[in-house]
């Protein structure tokens, strides 16, 4: 088997020149390059304008840089400097971050970028180094710290005791024989940098649907596994897009072992990754998605996983984080950190989890674990499939490879965040339908989403805050700014609206599926809501117009304060009127309500009870005739 011949790399943030602890910090990196390691050495400086990376040399084994860092104060950090840096380290294939604190322009904040970019992380705290006194300043360094692989403090029964969680993994540096021996604690963090000796094979599947910039991506990062050519192969299904993925994936073939699969029609995730299945042959089966990019580590972590745990791991769950040029963004932060998107709080490394760890665009599986079962279901595939697979005898034990690490670029703006909220909401109803014995889970329970539509009200001012354009637009400048209207920072307050409007965006979607399938075991038209005032009300009732007699009732709502009559509607479907009705009020009355703006659109001060993504044509005849709502829509 082909060998990696890449040395590990390690990153090292110094403190500032000016520091005490600087000489002896610097002479640290240089022993752990004489052992045998690649270190980068980033030494921060003022600067008078611009920030700026520069590398200035080679000194003993030591690739040494200079992050000019401009403006302001170093506890929040710069948000282009960290840029510069994190690009730095996904680019440099770093394996393990070191973060000295110690003097003036020593940076709290670099310990969140390395985190998001799922590297192991150590910190040094030296004397000298002191974060401003400011509640806001604890709070955020406790954050920090809990998150670190290995926290190292010259007395960790002093001041930042009350920092460090109990928990977290701490050193004193402070005995006479500490800093000696990094190169042995940077190698246990980073893990075994070479591709595990097995014969097992590995097949990735990636599906995709009208994203051709974000698969040559994926495609690339494939291309740069550590893992050899021939220990893996790739499926790519396109999911029926208007335009072929096939030029996007010919000038990979001599790159990778692939096989191109176009299916006719959109079907979803669900049949894509069954169509790839089939076509797949390796004895381990990796599901990603298009907007993934796996760091070169990631294949063989995964094999890695089932090699060295044997029969007591059926799947992998890998990291998930942002790409690099997404890795100082708000919408990261939001994402990862503030847990919206994808949360990782009790995940331990090498950690065994149950079936809902499953997540089908970030696991692997065994193939004779797999057997005969399918993908069922064309959204929440993943949780269909492992629920059913979890009935088996033993379980479905699913475990999470902190070192398998993939990152995303898109899909992590608040608009597409609370749009997959509502149909995460959708699919989880389906899935409750479809397994009763689900309705226990906390996830599936239709109490929780019940209680959470009570707080519908709250829904306009959350999303009228989140999409201003006049916030600040940094992590460092929403946390540096007061919330005007409340306690805490800017950045509380948008981490907050967004959980709120997301959780009710999830409730509604539920809502949806469970009045919808009411109607149905009712027998009745199913009531769907609309403003006198949306632009969509002629579309909309031109569309019901069309459709089986029974089929739905059209309910138009007039806001309070708006006088319209029913001889000011001209529609051409029969329709109820309702006055005094906002939007909050007409989703109480209806089944479901369509939106204020194009379906494609999000008006944040009236968006009731979302459809269906997609065409209005296509997403009434999918309410009215198919089951699963959420369907193929990506």
């Amino acid at each position: 088997m082909r060998k990696n011949t890449r040395r590990p790399r390690a990153a090292v943030i110094l403190p500032s020149r000016d520091s005490i602890a600087y000489r002896r910090c610097a002479t640290l990196a240089r022993q752990v390059a004489a052992r045998g390691w690649d270190v980068l050495a980033i030494e921060p400086s003022r600067a008078a304008s611009a920030a700026a990376l520069r590398e200035t040399g080679l000194d003993q084994g030591v690739r040494q840089y200079t992050l000019e860092v401009p403006g302001p104060e170093p506890f929040f950090g710069d948000t282009p400097s960290e840029q510069l840096l994190a690009e730095l380290l996904a680019a440099g294939d770093v394996d393990v971050v070191h973060v000295h604190l110690a003097g003036e322009l020593a940076d709290a904040a670099l310990l969140e970028r390395s985190w998001l970019l799922g590297l192991p992380l150590v910190v040094s705290v030296h004397a000298g180094w002191s974060p401003p006194p400011s509640e806001a300043a604890q709070v955020f360094l406790t954050d920090q710290f809990t998150r670190a692989d290995l926290v190292c403090v010259a007395d960790h029964r002093g001041l930042l005791a009350d920092w460090l969680d109990p928990g977290s993994p701490v050193l004193d540096h402070s005995s006479p024989g500490a800093g000696k021996g990094w190169s042995d604690v940077y190698r246990e963090l980073a893990g075994d940098l070479e591709p595990p000796d097995t014969d097992l094979t590995l097949s990735v599947i990636v599906s995709t649907y009208q994203r051709p910039a974000a698969l040559h991506d994926c495609l690339a990062a494939l291309c740069e596994q550590t893992l050899p050519r021939d220990r893996f192969q790739v499926v790519v299904v396109d999911d029926g897009s208007p335009e072929s993925a096939e030029l996007v994936v010919l000038p990979f073939l001599d790159r990778l072992d692939l096989t191109f699969i176009r299916l006719e029609q959109n079907g979803g995730p669900g049949e894509a990754r069954n169509a790839g299945l089939d076509a797949s042959r390796g004895d381990i089966v990796f599901f990603l998605d298009d907007d993934d990019e796996p760091a070169p580590r990631c294949l063989a972590e995964h094999l890695r996983t089932y090699v060295e745990h044997g029969n007591d791991v059926d799947a992998v769950l890998g990291w998930t984080g942002p790409t690099a040029d997404r890795a100082c963004s708000v919408e990261a932060w939001l994402a990862f950190r503030g847990t919206v998107y994808r949360s990782h709080d009790g995940l331990r490394h090498y950690g065994i989890g149950d079936w809902h760890q499953f997540w089908g665009g970030r696991s692997s599986i065994r193939r004779s674990v797999l057997g005969d079962a399918r993908f069922e279901v064309p959204f929440a595939e993943d949780a269909d499939l492992a629920y059913r697979l979890s009935h088996r005898p033993r379980g479905l034990r699913v475990v999470h490879n902190r070192h398998a690490v993939q990152r995303v670029r898109i899909g992590l703006d608040p608009v597409s965040l609370m749009r997959r909220a509502g149909r995460v909401g959708q699919a989880r109803a389906h899935l409750a339908e479809r397994h009763p014995d689900l309705r226990t889970h906390p996830a599936y329970r239709s109490t929780t989403y019940e209680a959470t539509t009570r707080k519908v009200g709250r829904r306009t001012d959350a999303r009228l805050r989140l999409m201003t354009t006049n916030l600040p637009t940094t992590v460092e400048g929403l946390r540096r700014t007061h919330d005007p209207h409340g306690k805490g920072t800017l950045l509380d307050r948008m981490h907050q609206d967004l959980v709120t409007v997301s959780s009710i965006e999830a409730s509604l979607g539920w809502l949806l599926v469970a009045r919808r399938s009411a109607a149905r075991a009712e027998g009745r038209a199913l009531r769907i809501g609309i403003s006198a005032l949306s632009p969509l009300l002629d579309e909309v009732a031109g569309h019901l117009a069309q459709a089986a007699s029974g089929a739905a009732v059209l309910v138009v709502g007039v806001p309070p304060g708006i006088d319209i009559t029913a001889a000011d509607i001209d529609v051409p479907c029969e329709f109820e009127l309702q006055a005094g009705q906002g939007a909050d009020d007409l989703w109480r009355a209806c089944d479901l309500v369509a939106s204020f703006a194009p379906v494609d659109g999000h008006d944040p001060a009236r968006h009731a009870l979302p459809l269906p993504r997609g065409e209005i044509a296509e997403t009434l005849r999918r309410l009215l005739n198919i089951r699963d709502l959420v369907g193929s829509f990506r």
